[in-house]
């Protein structure tokens, strides 16, 4: 959750910086802008996110009548605004890598009739026109936080207070157990973070155990898996991955989350594909961000004390892409 925390305090920041930036000097801002933007893996992944949300924009006409100083926007949507905005950015920074202070911005600029002077006029003009862009990214990133913050409190409350009371539910029934645990995780879900989830709906992939929301613009893709280190070990996981991913294509996401109750009693080590500042290891694949959530859902068979070192059971990126790999 810091993670998201630091990077909407971070978008603010950089947001901030252009605004207060000489008109003169507000390209090379928006360079240094779109280079950080890069190289941020979960912005990045909500801008593919909103680019297939409207897969069809008109940039050229967009840029044309901006150029003409008419602010028309060509999209339909907030996700196709905030593409348009950041297509622009990357003009911008293309240009003062050309171009340098001699650059287009002062062109765009004229947008901004009401401006006393020219730097004035890019505050304005950076407000109306660029302002959608953060705007967004700022609330992508919030809403992703929300939902590991959830998640991150309901590992805590079944590992430490309802392990045992849960596992002795799926005992009862072992082979339609994970279902004890997927409504578990529904009602809590619900509960906790006001996630509206409906069990097993149906999409183009299949039935997702819990997809949130799903009439909504803001559809929680969320699964939860048993491993057991047995029949259902890492081909199973693999399985429950490809087919999240799958549901949120369905649905159009790029952030899923697939919950590993594990009751093995063995530790899982899981990948991730960025090491630091994330509540939970992450995944991606074809545009989609998994977050993997462990939870130790087997009861302790003994005191701490009496532990031995469990040998853990590493889970490969090749292990969850690929089905048949393990």
């Amino acid at each position: 959750m810091r993670h998201q925390q630091d990077l909407q305090v971070a978008l603010r920041e950089r947001f901030r910086r252009i605004l207060t930036q000489r008109h003169d000097l507000a390209g090379h801002e928006v360079r240094l802008v779109v280079d950080w933007v890069k190289n941020q893996p979960a912005l990045r992944a909500a801008l593919a996110e909103a680019e297939r949300i409207e897969p069809d924009l008109d940039f050229a006409a967009f840029l044309s009548r901006l150029e003409a100083r008419k602010l028309s926007w060509t999209s339909k949507t907030e996700e196709g605004r905030a593409v348009l905005a950041w297509r622009l950015m990357e003009h911008i920074a293309d240009d003062d890598i050309k171009h340098g202070a001699n650059g287009r911005v002062a062109r765009y600029m004229a947008i901004a009739t009401l401006a006393r002077n020219l730097n004035d006029g890019w505050r304005q003009f950076a407000e109306m026109v660029l302002s959608p862009f953060f705007d967004f990214l700022s609330e992508r990133v919030g809403a992703e936080s929300s939902v590991l913050y959830v998640l991150e409190r309901y590992v805590r409350r079944v590992e430490w207070f309802d392990r045992e009371e849960l596992y002795a539910r799926f005992q009862q029934d072992t082979r339609n157990g994970e279902e004890v645990y997927n409504l578990d995780l529904q009602r809590f879900l619900y509960l906790e973070g006001n996630y509206v989830t409906h069990a097993k709906p149906r999409s183009a992939s299949g039935e997702a155990d819990i997809i949130g929301e799903v009439d909504s613009d803001d559809a929680l893709i969320c699964d939860g898996k048993i491993f057991d280190a047995g029949s259902r070990g890492k081909g199973y996981l693999a399985k429950g991955y490809n087919q999240i991913v799958q549901y949120a294509q369905d649905y159009q996401k790029n952030v899923a989350y697939l919950v590993i109750f594990n009751v093995s009693g063995r530790p899982l080590q899981f990948p991730t594909d960025e090491s630091k500042g994330v509540s939970f290891p992450y995944v991606d694949m074809s545009g989609v961000r998994v977050y993997l959530v462990g939870v130790r859902a087997l009861p302790p068979q003994t005191t701490a004390s009496k532990l031995g070192k469990a040998t853990p059971v590493v889970v490969t990126t090749e292990d969850l892409i690929n089905p048949d790999a393990s």
